[in-house]
């Protein structure tokens, strides 16, 4: 639809392109020095932790988990209102997905709810930062300490965000970050295993190439060194040179995309105060990445319908995976989550985002009118701004 306002905007530039032509050009395809140009830029980033590039957020997970030495008859703590890129990993390997709850005020885990989902076979927690909402990373390091459990961060989409003054992604032994092409940094596909510990590195180095030491591995002539061994058998988890490359051009923006995506949230929090829109809070001292703007409304199928109708994207963002008979997890009672799959709605609020297009979504929400009786949605224009 023509003047449609993406919820995610994944078209890749000029200069993205021109990078990305060389990479092709040059025949370094998989394997390539920009893997190790965008650990050492993480590395940076995150000082204490150690990255390794992986080939997706899923693979990270699954590799997190691996180094923790969980599998099955072990429980993970986790949300269920979440993405199968997430949650998939703790049952592929082998471990029992225990739901809990989230804070439909805040998007952030509720760790009361942790504690009573705990049992004796609990080992790790996963804490998805929602939609680039943070989570309280101090309290749930000290929780995940209490108890004697890993903490496993998924910043998956939560690049840039802060919980005071700690960054998404610096918490726990183990955090994960998505490059995926909807992400603030896109590189069509890829993920980034962060470890407080670099022995934990150095061993999924060698495990996402089947447990190749890549060092060792061939010998002069370039063939396969006969007296090398592959003591542990890892996975196909590599980050190609192709994806790094893109990712690397794309950090460069990183700043700038926050920036302006934080303009654009702050503008429409502001403007969606008093309405029949309310947005998501989060602590003054915390600062989001707003992966999406997230808003609550009594009839969030009704105003969805109509931002869809006037080409706004607009999405309930996620299923909540408790309703998934895959997982073969036990039913947890969770209000918060039940909350947020009644009324929760992610809008755009990201770097694309101008002005002019901003204002027209607001003075759209700021008209709209709920209809609880026929469930349909009642808008009316605001042509010079909102009503009264």
């Amino acid at each position: 639809m023509e003047n449609s306002l993406r919820l995610f905007d994944c078209r890749l530039g000029a200069d993205a392109r021109r990078a990305l032509d060389a990479v092709l050009a040059s025949g370094e395809l998989t394997a390539g020095p920009f893997v190790g140009e965008l650990e050492k830029r993480l590395n940076a980033r995150y000082p204490g932790r150690t990255s390794v590039a992986l080939s997706d957020m899923t693979q990270a997970i699954a590799m997190a988990l691996r180094l923790a030495g969980i599998g099955p008859g072990d429980d993970v703590l986790t949300l269920a209102l979440n993405c199968m890129s997430s949650n998939s990993a703790i049952t592929l390997a082998g471990a029992r997905p225990v739901w809990v709850d989230i804070n439909p005020h805040t998007l952030t885990i509720d760790l009361a709810d942790c504690a009573r989902a705990l049992t004796s076979r609990t080992k790790a927690l996963v804490v998805y930062h929602v939609a680039g909402y943070p989570a309280d990373i101090a309290a749930v390091e000290a929780f995940c300490r209490t108890h004697g459990i890993v903490l496993i961060e998924d910043a998956n989409n939560a690049l840039g965000a802060r919980s005071e003054d700690r960054m998404a992604g610096s918490g726990g032994r183990f955090s994960i970050l998505s490059f995926y092409a909807n992400r603030q940094v896109n590189a069509i596909e890829g993920a980034a295993l962060l470890c407080a510990d670099p022995a934990d590195a150095e061993r999924a180095r060698r495990l996402r190439r089947f447990g190749v030491d890549v060092a060792r591995f061939r010998d002069a002539d370039g063939e396969i060194a006969a007296d090398t061994d592959v003591i542990e058998v890892g996975v196909p988890a590599s980050m190609t040179n192709v994806n790094a490359c893109l990712a690397c051009h794309q950090f460069e923006q990183l700043e700038v995309r926050l920036q302006r995506t934080r303009a654009n949230a702050l503008a429409l929090r502001d403007a969606l105060s008093g309405t029949r829109v309310t947005p998501v809070q989060w602590r003054e001292q915390d600062s989001p990445a707003f992966w999406a703007f997230v808003v609550r409304c009594g009839d969030r199928d009704g105003l969805m319908r109509m931002l869809k109708s006037h080409g706004i994207q607009c999405s309930k963002l996620h299923q909540r995976n408790d309703r998934y008979s895959g997982f073969e997890a036990a039913t947890r009672d969770l209000p918060g989550t039940s909350a947020l799959e009644r009324d929760m709605l992610a809008i755009p609020a990201g770097w694309w985002l101008d002005s002019a297009q901003r204002m027209r979504m607001v003075r759209l929400l700021q008209a709209w009118r709920p209809s609880y009786d026929s469930g349909q949605a009642l808008y009316v224009a605001a042509r010079d701004g909102p009503l009264s």
